[in-house]
């Protein structure tokens, strides 16, 4: 009884949701019975079958399996109990959308669209429920009209200039946020985005921003190849007036194979500002423009009416096209 108390006290002070136990009145098989402690319970409107996994040794198929056939039996949310999981297991069960709790650790429950991470005891919460940079890519491709509905992982790879592995990854993050669903019919998985309302709103709601860090400079000796950002795409993508330093975007990883250390100056002094990216980005670009789904992210937050109405024209045409 301690551990039920345990379990829903965990929850209620890291969610603020109001759990009330219920009655289990269905019969459930013996085996199952002898291989978990099962907390019946509802949290808003919906049912919530707890399953605290008595034996640590099991095999993780069993528990999904015990999952499928306990939501079938009771028409309910079955989520599983962990005392300690691995990494390897955790991914396993996000990858198939199954909800779990690591007791004082982790909270994994799609169905509320929710997964928090805490560190200790005193619930010190860190929200890890993020899009990785390759699931933004893909994400920013579609909002862009790039990437399409029923493309395969091979036409995807192609477009962001990444390997099926890495897009495949990618995927499965998107597919366990629910921003994508995925149908594979033979050896092809064709992917299908939520409507890119939705998608656009959700997205706009990350707060990881694709800069790295900046740096000023007197002179850019390379002139092919340029991409702008920062207020100069800003100025580009709108009315608002462009600034005298001219913000360039270059990928992290060609930082090293260009000499800035000459260049390097205070603002007052520099003809141009570089951000430093973590990823390409050219990738979806815009002419000589960083993809404008960046520069809306980027500014949202700034309080300033110029560029607020520089974002709402930006947003608006962006919009249009969905």
């Amino acid at each position: 009884m301690k551990r039920k108390q345990d379990l829903f006290s965990y929850i209620q002070n890291t969610t603020n949701w109001i759990i009330i136990p219920k009655e289990l009145n269905i019969k459930v098989p013996l085996y199952m019975k002898s291989a978990y402690d099962l907390w019946y319970s509802e949290i808003s409107s919906f049912k919530v079958l707890f399953l605290r996994i008595k034996d640590s040794k099991i095999d993780m198929r069993i528990h999904k399996n015990a999952v499928k056939k306990l939501e079938d039996l009771c028409f309910c949310k079955v989520v599983l109990v962990f005392d300690n999981l691995n990494t390897k297991n955790i991914n396993s069960l996000i990858k198939k959308n199954i909800a779990f709790i690591i007791q004082n650790k982790q909270i994994y429950m799609p169905f509320f669209m929710m997964q928090i991470q805490t560190k200790n005891e005193k619930a010190d919460l860190k929200e890890i429920y993020e899009l990785s940079t390759d699931a933004e890519i893909i994400l920013i491709g579609h909002l862009s009209g790039i990437i399409k509905n029923e493309m395969i992982i091979k036409d995807i790879s192609n477009l962001i200039k990444k390997d099926s592995r890495t897009v495949s990854k990618a995927l499965d993050i998107l597919e366990s946020m629910q921003y994508i669903n995925i149908e594979k019919i033979g050896r092809k998985k064709f992917i299908y985005f939520e409507s890119k309302e939705e998608l656009y709103n959700r997205f706009m709601k990350q707060n990881k921003l694709a800069i790295k860090y900046s740096f000023y400079i007197k002179d850019y000796k390379y002139k092919e190849n340029i991409i702008y950002s920062g207020y100069t795409a800003l100025a580009k993508y709108s009315t608002l007036i462009e600034e005298n330093i001219k913000t360039i975007a270059i990928d992290n990883k060609n930082l090293k194979s260009l000499d800035f250390e000459k260049y390097k100056c205070e603002k007052e002094d520099a003809k141009y500002k570089i951000e430093v990216w973590d990823r390409n980005p050219f990738i979806f670009s815009y002419k000589d423009l960083v993809n404008p789904l960046y520069i809306i992210r980027f500014f949202k937050d700034i309080e300033d009416e110029g560029i607020e109405y520089a974002l709402e024209e930006i947003e608006k045409d962006i919009k249009r096209r969905f």
